[in-house]
């Protein structure tokens, strides 16, 4: 089950643990299984190795400017840019501006049930409510004995191979319900099976416009007195934490066979992190322009995306919203 905050001391509520189930379906995924899993959703499986800060979030969310979409301090502003989830997420080798921008679709029972390759004849009660449980795909998928039991009324029948493909689907619908577009009360919001069937069949797409509306979406939220962090909260506490360990000299990480999410850990290892939301706020309140990691080391930019053809912003679509994404206000994260 996935963990949420319950901190007396903050209204504003996040996954705050990676579930253990879904840690278990990956680690129990055919290694050609998981292979399959990282062509669709990139390097964003490495998340599962990531633990979730939420005083972090709860620090942010008090420098976060709704009107302009930006983090405000002491004397400069940074928002999450496209590149940089673009960069997180690893991107198809093609630019940015040709790249399919994955949007949400609508998504019925049926479709739910098609794309999970579930017969239609089951019957659920939260599917008519727009969303499933966890265990509603791992006990059909998340472990061999769904595949022997006939209850799941699951469409590989007996044929194992179909059923270790299926299995890799379902396992992409749960990590990005959970982890990516999470819901408060941990269920899986079948609008996601729109975003995974757009994943299989599109080439050269990219979820970061995705990831970055609803990050603004909830942070908006919560701003105002929401009490859930509909967005990746995980991705967002990474990103703060790279820009705010400065390196004095420019350091370019040279490539290796780990992801710049797997190597999360080694990038930030030395610096000092505060513990708790008031030690994360004094933190942010005291940094200045001359103490934070502008530009991302491990991260090549030949292009930027800041504005339209006829507009000095664009609008990104998320799951849940448009937000307006404005980053000619921030342009030297980018080199």
């Amino acid at each position: 089950m996935c963990r949420m905050s319950t901190s007396r001391n903050s209204s504003e509520a996040m996954v705050n643990g990676i579930p253990l189930g879904l840690r278990m379906w990956w680690n129990d995924l055919e290694e050609s299984g998981r292979d399959t899993v990282k062509i669709y959703l990139g390097n964003l499986v490495g998340l599962l190795d990531i633990v979730p800060r939420g005083d972090i979030i709860r620090a942010l969310i008090s420098f976060w400017d709704p009107a302009h979409n930006v983090f405000h301090f002491s004397d400069f502003e940074l928002t999450p840019t496209l590149e940089e989830l673009a960069g997180y997420i690893g991107s198809p080798k093609v630019p940015m501006r040709e790249q399919y921008l994955i949007a949400p679709r609508t998504v019925t029972i049926h479709k739910f049930l098609d794309t999970v390759k579930i017969r239609r004849v089951i019957h659920n009660p939260e599917l008519s409510e727009g969303f499933c449980s966890f265990a509603f795909l791992y006990d059909r998928y998340g472990h061999f004995g769904g595949f022997n039991n006939p209850e799941g009324k699951i469409c590989s029948g007996e044929n194992q191979l179909k059923w270790e493909g299926h299995r890799c689907i379902a396992f992409m619908v749960a990590f990005l319900g959970l982890l990516i577009f999470p819901r408060k009360d941990a269920k899986i919001n079948i609008q996601v099976v729109g975003i995974v069937s757009t994943l299989l069949k599109q080439n050269n797409n990219t979820l970061a416009p995705m990831i970055i509306a609803d990050i603004f979406r909830a942070l908006t939220v919560c701003k105002t007195g929401g009490g859930f962090f509909e967005g990746c909260n995980v991705l967002l506490q990474m990103w703060m934490i790279e820009h705010l360990c400065h390196r004095p000299h420019f350091l370019k990480y040279e490539s290796s066979q780990k992801t710049c999410i797997e190597e999360f850990s080694t990038m930030v290892n030395g610096f000092s992190l505060p513990e708790g939301v008031a030690e994360w706020v004094t933190l942010l309140r005291s940094v200045s322009a001359s103490q934070i990691e502008w530009a991302f080391g491990w991260l090549p930019i030949d292009e930027i995306i800041h504005m339209s053809a006829t507009e000095s912003h664009l609008l990104l679509m998320g799951l849940q919203s448009i937000q307006s994404y404005a980053p000619y206000r921030v342009l030297r994260q980018l080199g």
